[in-house]
């Protein structure tokens, strides 16, 4: 009966709701027929059916004989190259660099932490926000529909715009779409509906330096824990002979070609995921979560959740981690720009990374 009762008072939403299952739904069933075609054709060309899982992947756990095949690489780039050898040289230094300047930090921190002389970090006195955990999902359904409408209209175009017909740049183009109107939606809600300030969010560019440096300072006392974990992730699955699936924007950056869809892949990730991510997480679902669930709940829902919209399995406790260190800044400081400068660092290192082991694996 109550059921009934939200649907009867949220009938746009209902209705968008089922409009995005229907339109999951129609993807699932056409990329399920797509895959049947095309393994049928391949086994009338080639004679044999070929699955999915035959196919040719992204190795993602470094072997004894991949090691060995990357070092010889890089004496070959020693000689041939030694201006990218030396980049690549320099930005591997610079990483251990500033994991052994966060375990300095870390030990620093920790020492004042016994002696009860904690930093103080805070910025702002940030409004207290209006909105609810109801308001999380109708932000939700609202962007996705609009995403889903704007892709389903984008497909008449596709043969006057040729970069449509690449799946990569449709991938990140659509997402980055999302993005924006998750952005617009959430400012809408809070300012039109709630008629509170973007401060509320805590978007504010006063104190921007200070900011940043708290940022900068957080992520690297971080950086060690993230390694430990890494290590000790890449060290079980290992030790179980089992090969995770590679993330999809991951793949498009090792496998895409055209530069014109790497360079805004680039854009993506390292600018503008960050900052529409950081705006619905800690400014947005944060906020609503911490007047019901308190401060450490919301920590803790917020960064698996953040963690679980990655889909890794070998990420999924670093990113965790990383979520918690991003609503603890935004808590402390009240202002989003530490959390926005932690993710966007995290994220250009990583994109770093990729693309020096995608010239390793060519």
């Amino acid at each position: 009966m109550k059921l009934f009762e939200i649907i009867k008072n949220n009938k746009i939403y209902a209705f968008l709701f089922i409009f995005i299952l229907l339109v999951n739904l129609a993807a699932f069933i056409v990329s399920t027929s797509q895959k049947e075609i095309d393994q049928e054709a391949r086994s009338i060309k080639d004679g044999t059916l070929q699955s999915e899982t035959d196919k040719p992947r992204i190795k993602t756990v470094l072997t004894k004989e991949k090691l060995e095949e990357q070092r010889e690489k890089l004496n070959d780039l020693m000689k041939s190259n030694p201006v990218l050898y030396l980049f690549i040289l320099f930005f591997e230094l610079l990483i251990l660099f500033v994991i052994i300047l966060g375990f300095i930090f870390d030990g620093y921190f920790i020492t004042r932490w016994f002696h009860k002389k904690p930093p103080d970090i805070h910025l702002f006195d940030r409004p207290e926000s209006v909105w609810i955990i109801s308001d999380i999902f109708r932000v939700i359904l609202i962007f996705l529909s609009c995403g889903y409408a704007f892709a389903i209209m984008q497909g008449p175009f596709t043969r006057y715009i040729p970069i449509l017909k690449n799946e990569n740049f449709n991938m990140v183009f659509n997402t980055g779409v999302i993005n924006v109107g998750a952005i617009a939606v959430i400012f809408f809600f809070v300012v039109k509906k709630y008629g509170q300030s973007l401060q509320t969010l805590g978007i504010t560019f006063k104190k921007t330096i200070s900011s940043i440096v708290i940022g900068i300072t957080g992520y690297v006392m971080v950086l060690p824990v993230l390694f430990v974990i890494m290590i000790l992730t890449l060290l079980i699955i290992k030790l179980i002979n089992y090969e995770p699936p590679v993330q999809p924007i991951v793949e498009l950056f090792m496998e895409e070609k055209e530069t014109t869809v790497l360079g805004f892949s680039v854009l993506f990730a390292a600018i503008c995921g960050p900052i529409a991510e950081e705006i619905f997480f800690r400014g947005f679902m944060y906020s609503a979560l911490r007047k019901k669930l308190g401060i450490l709940g919301s920590i803790l829902i917020t960064s698996v959740l953040f963690s679980l919209l990655h889909t890794h399995i070998i990420g999924f406790l670093p990113i965790m981690v990383l979520g918690i260190l991003l609503a603890y800044l935004y808590e402390k400081t009240g202002s989003i720009i530490p959390s926005i400068t932690v993710h966007i660092i995290h994220n250009v290192g990583t994109v770093f990374m990729v693309f020096i082991a995608k010239y390793m694996n060519a």
